[in-house]
């Protein structure tokens, strides 16, 4: 695979993940995480499964008057020279169901080329605007 092919398959799993939030789809969310998944949230709150992330969305999905519809924007997609790694980097937007605006911020993904295709491995989220 080509370094556009793989940017281009990230990208597109990105944006399956955020239509899957959009749609309250868990199952659409965890598509595209690694079984091994870590995370650190907005507020800083370390994430040490992908079990607890989803449980998170579950969470939020379950307040359909309150839970949060998360967007990331890939500004620069990086990939390794072997096409085993990847490296996301972009901004994040969370919003009512109003569509009002309460969180924004940036992140990072490292994306890993799994068997079955890729998946990401560790996000970091940094929330800069509340």
């Amino acid at each position: 695979m080509n370094e556009e092919s793989d940017e281009a398959t990230i990208r597109r799993t990105r944006d399956n993940s955020n239509r899957a939030i959009a749609r309250r789809n868990l199952a659409g969310v965890g598509a595209s995480l690694a079984e091994d998944y870590v995370g650190i949230i907005g507020d800083g709150t370390f994430v040490a499964s992908r079990a607890e992330y989803l449980r998170l969305y579950k969470q939020g999905f379950d307040q359909p008057k309150h839970g949060l519809t998360y967007v990331r924007t890939p500004d620069a997609i990086h990939v390794a020279e072997d096409h085993s790694l990847a490296a996301e980097h972009g901004r994040w937007v969370a919003t009512l169901p109003s569509g009002e605006v309460v969180y924004t911020g940036v992140y990072s993904a490292m994306w890993r080329n799994a068997p079955s295709g890729w998946m990401i491995r560790t996000e970091t989220f940094v929330t800069l605007e509340s």
